[in-house]
């Protein structure tokens, strides 16, 4: 199911401040099912246990997104995710790099 690598690279940028809040996973899962596919909450807890698991790199998620989802749907779940716990999101090097990768500018998102 490819939408679990939108899932993993989304725990992926959440998680670059050490860990990945609750807030965090909730806001992945409902965007998720609202912009992209659905996924079932047990499809997507199974997925994120696995991203725990384990040892892939950002690029290798990045990489591993299937070219049929938008970039830019993505980087803002990415985005809208990561900071749904109050932290800064110019302080996550991992949403930059995914910026960068789809060539997008890291100030579009606010």
């Amino acid at each position: 199911m490819s939408i679990k690598k939108v899932a993993k690279l989304v725990a992926c940028v959440a998680a670059q401040d050490g860990i990945i809040s609750k807030v965090e996973l909730d806001t992945a899962f409902k965007l998720i099912n609202e912009e992209i596919e659905n996924i079932n909450k047990d499809s997507f807890d199974s997925c994120i246990s696995e991203f725990f698991e384990e040892e892939s790199t950002l690029e290798d998620y990045l990489l591993a997104i299937p070219m049929k989802y938008n970039p830019q749907i993505i980087l803002e779940i990415c985005y809208k995710s990561a900071t749904s716990d109050g932290l800064e999101i110019r302080e996550n090097l991992a949403f930059d790099k995914a910026c960068k990768f789809w060539e997008k500018d890291i100030s579009d998102f606010n």
